[in-house]
């Protein structure tokens, strides 16, 4: 995570012309020393998998700290500056893997955003006839807010983003006072109603997010308790194991020079027969 944070700094230094011109070359050698311990990262990942190689690319953030290395060396890509400078870039979000806090935003993300689908595409729509109702009703008294569909729906954008709404109502309602309920309505409905929807949906994913990284911290905890169960259950069969072989070699009838005798009592026959 300090080499990410390190990698980042120096990208930001680098916009600068100053810095450049007076540290530019050291800038470099700290992005390449960067780059090399990314590279040793992933071939360490690699190597830990032994013959199964393979496997270090079943985690997607594994293929894409790959990829970013990779690419890094590729030629073509590596003496195109822009492509590089967006290499250099796609390092910082690594920055996700190294925080779990921001790992769990960014899983809540994008599981927020299939779930916005239908919140998106309802504020579309009442935007579409807003803008449709302001070009009919002020299209002609205030042409430069509702001059046509695109134009309405602009003002109508701004006024869900609350940028500067209190200026465009004042000028609106200069040109015509029937702008006012228009836009009261509009805001009342779009911009607190709808964005309160959408707040809603991310704050349920967030939680949703919670949980499942919950309940895998909760499947790793047994996953180990279960491995020092096992591990205790294999100490315990080595055990046995040696106490078996310590036990092959003692007979309580074995003297010394001869050869065990068995341990079932001789029948009377056999005992006539000795005597």
């Amino acid at each position: 995570m300090s080499v990410i944070v390190l990698n980042g700094a120096v990208l930001g230094a680098m916009t600068f012309e100053r810095a450049v011109r007076s540290a530019g070359d050291f800038l470099v050698w700290v992005d390449h020393v960067c780059l090399a311990f990314f590279t040793l990262e992933v071939a360490i990942g690699l190597v830990s998998y032994g013959r199964r190689p393979w496997r270090f690319f079943r985690q997607g953030w594994n293929v894409f700290d790959f990829a970013i290395v990779v690419a890094s060396f590729l030629p073509g890509l590596r003496e195109n500056v822009t492509i590089l400078r967006l290499l250099r870039l796609a390092r910082v979000v690594r920055i996700f893997r190294s925080m779990p806090s921001l790992r769990l935003i960014l899983v809540a993300a994008g599981k927020a955003l299939p779930k916005s689908a239908g919140v998106f595409a309802l504020t579309g729509v009442i935007m579409y006839l807003w803008a449709m109702i302001g070009w009919i009703a002020f299209g002609e008294s205030d042409g430069e807010r509702f001059e046509t569909v695109g134009t309405a729906l602009l003002t109508l954008f701004q006024l869900v983003a609350f940028d500067d709404m209190g200026n465009i109502m004042r000028e609106s309602m200069e040109e015509n006072l029937w702008t006012l309920p228009y836009y009261v309505v509009f805001v009342l409905f779009g911009a607190f109603i709808l964005v309160n929807i959408l707040i809603g949906v991310v704050l349920a994913s967030m939680e949703e997010a919670q949980r499942i990284d919950d309940e895998d911290g909760q499947v790793s905890a047994d996953t180990a308790v279960l491995l020092a169960r096992i591990d205790k259950l294999q100490s315990t069969v080595d055990e046995l194991v040696v106490r078996r072989e310590e036990a092959k070699e003692y007979t309580p009838f074995k003297y010394p020079g001869q050869e065990p005798r068995s341990a079932v009592p001789d029948s009377p026959s056999d005992r006539l027969n000795s005597a």
